[in-house]
């Protein structure tokens, strides 16, 4: 199977947005939250590829955002993070207050 080229964008995008979604990102925000900020950003990089490819209908659409989505997750776990860059991007554009500590019990 040869990936179309709503598929490669996505996938493109998807490797180079880890520095971007870390601006938004906060320390203090829970892995959850993290994770649910860049399924969205992925939806929105799917949505966007396989419109502006002219593949704007069903499967098309759902594969770019699982493409996009698993890329992103990858790129992040194997280059952005080990290196430093995108939890040094996240600390610097932090708007204050560090991720909260365990409650005391």
């Amino acid at each position: 199977m040869n990936p179309t080229d709503a598929e490669l964008w996505a996938a493109g995008l998807g490797f180079v947005l880890p520095p971007v979604i870390a601006i938004v990102n906060q320390p203090r925000w829970s892995g959850p939250v993290k994770a649910l900020f860049m399924l969205a950003v992925a939806t929105v990089v799917g949505l966007g590829t396989a419109y502006f490819n002219g593949d704007f209908t069903g499967k098309p659409i759902v594969t770019c955002m699982l493409v996009a989505a698993v890329v992103i997750g990858t790129a992040y776990h194997t280059v952005w993070r080990p290196s430093g860059i995108a939890p040094g991007i996240e600390a610097a554009t932090s708007t204050g207050g560090t991720k909260d500590p365990a409650p005391a019990a």
